[in-house]
């Protein structure tokens, strides 16, 4: 009976010692990759926010530009003072001298006569307005534009006199 009894000691004992090694080893390479692809998980997320963030300023330039196009006359369209054909918009005008101003848009401007489909007797009439916004986006340049017709006899002059 003694030599049950101390087998079952040692068994016991054994036991209460708690994870073997390979049990260890296993946990931490589990948990180092859970852990991992959440921070992974994390920044493109916050990546993606940030993509997006530049993309919608860049869509806001770009309608602030075509609300003006629309509000001016059609004679102005093709003034470089009222229109320049080149500028720079900031994520953040307010901020832009201190250098926290966020992304630097390149912002072109171009009026070129109507397209060559239109009647001759029209075309002389009607201009395509092209607004386009480029950025630097980390390592990628990120560009958008926007098109436009616009009429010598349309709503411009009613709102601007013209």
């Amino acid at each position: 009976m003694k030599i049950l009894q101390t087998k079952s000691k040692i068994r016991a004992r054994m036991a209460s010692f708690g994870f073997t090694l390979v049990e260890t080893l296993a946990a931490i390479v589990v948990a180092t990759t859970v852990l991992s692809t959440h921070y992974l998980g994390l920044a493109a997320g916050f990546a993606i926010v940030n993509v997006t963030r530049e993309d919608l300023r860049a869509s806001q330039i770009m309608l602030k530009t075509m609300e003006a196009i629309r509000l001016s006359g059609y004679s102005q369209l093709t003034d470089p003072t009222k229109f320049p054909t080149n500028f720079w918009a900031y994520y953040s005008e307010k901020d832009k001298t201190n250098g926290h101003g966020g992304a630097a848009y390149a912002v072109t401007y171009t009026a070129a006569a109507g397209p060559t489909t239109l009647p001759p007797s029209y075309r002389g009439n009607v201009l395509k307005v092209t607004v386009g916004v480029t950025w630097d986006s980390g390592k990628v340049t990120r560009n958008r534009s926007m098109d436009s017709f616009v009429s010598r006899h349309g709503v411009q002059s009613y709102i601007s006199g013209n």
